[in-house]
């Protein structure tokens, strides 16, 4: 005969209260008991709940260790360094790391820090310069539209580096002609990026940006192009400036339609002068700590964010330093809004 216990009177109380704890359930909804030396004995409150006790103990504690929740993933920050094309490598990461930032977004297309003919020679040094200094080349901004060889040599190459992010090129509309086929046209041209994308093994991220003639100003049309499409492979950079410059109180409904597809978010600003939308610093325009606390909720942690700067007229030397200096702050403006 098998060992058995009885409990009698109030004792069926604890019982049921013990059966009904929530870490009781960790094996299938069964409390383990240890077992007791005699097999006829009965069974005290005290002995009971003693050994309880150690049950729950034995169960639950190494469980608990095994899967503590780990340090919420910091959030990567990145600056785009358009403006600050034309300094050396080291000069760049050398000024970029005193931004407390994780690494940069980068134009590597005409006129950027690298002509795209020239990627195989000198994106290495880039990347090994960034490196020195803790940085990383988090998304590397193309002109990329579709997949053809010049644009997989230019991936491969980026990829091999372990860059794992790039931004598209821009497409447009013909406004002569019926917008839905060229939805579907753009659509394809994406797909195949993606199939590439996969294959390579890097992201390819499309921006939304303003524009009567622009794919993607309105949003409804970039969600519709990247239906079905893996977002590990392409998807969407919110632009939160472009967005609200195209639809100021509606980028969050689109932000929250879209949610699936983004893959990072940029920031800067635009405030309207009479008729005219100009760039400005963060938060003296159109975006404010709303699309901070949106970001905050909806995306991931691990969504990258770059912020933009994009209202410095200066050229030379002066360039540099007030591109820095406005990076500076409206870095500490994003991470009051991120906080």
């Amino acid at each position: 005969m098998g060992c058995f216990f009885i409990l009698t009177g109030s004792d069926s109380f604890f019982a049921r209260e013990a059966a009904m704890h929530p870490q009781d359930r960790i094996k299938g909804g069964m409390l383990t008991v240890p077992p007791f030396s005699s097999c006829n004995g009965r069974m005290d409150r005290r002995t009971f709940l003693a050994s309880t006790a150690s049950s729950i103990a034995a169960n639950t504690l190494p469980a608990a260790r095994a899967e503590e929740v780990p340090s919420p993933a910091k959030r990567p920050r990145v600056v785009f360094t358009k403006g600050l094309e034309k300094l050396p490598f080291d000069d760049l990461a050398e000024k970029i790391a005193t931004l407390g930032v994780t690494g940069i977004e980068a134009p590597i297309r005409k006129g950027g820090h690298i002509e795209p003919k020239e990627v195989p020679d000198k994106l290495p040094h880039f990347v090994e310069a960034l490196k020195k200094r803790d940085l990383e080349m988090t998304i590397l901004t193309s002109d990329i539209v579709r997949a053809d060889r010049d644009s997989e040599a230019l991936l491969r190459v980026a990829a091999g580096l372990g860059i794992k992010r790039y931004r598209l090129g821009a497409y447009e509309y013909d406004l002569k002609k019926p917008i839905a086929p060229q939805v579907q046209d753009v659509r394809a041209k994406l797909k195949d990026l993606a199939a590439m994308n996969k294959e390579i093994g890097i992201q390819g991220q499309f921006q939304n940006h303003r524009g009567n003639n622009r794919v993607g100003s309105p949003i409804w049309d970039v969600i519709e192009a990247l239906d079905g499409i893996d977002p590990s492979a392409l998807g969407l950079a919110f632009d939160f400036a472009h967005a609200t410059v195209e639809g100021a109180n509606a980028w969050e409904l689109n932000l929250r339609r879209a949610a699936l597809h983004v893959v990072a978010v940029y920031f800067k600003d635009y405030r309207l002068d009479g008729r005219q939308w100009n760039a400005c610093p963060l938060g003296e325009g159109a975006v404010s700590l709303k699309a901070g606390k949106v970001v905050s909720e909806l995306l991931s942690p691990d969504t990258p964010v770059s912020l933009h700067i994009e209202y410095i007229n200066d050229s030379g030397e002066a360039r540099v330093t007030r591109t820095l200096e406005s990076m500076k702050n409206d870095l500490a403006t994003l991470d009051r809004w991120l906080a």
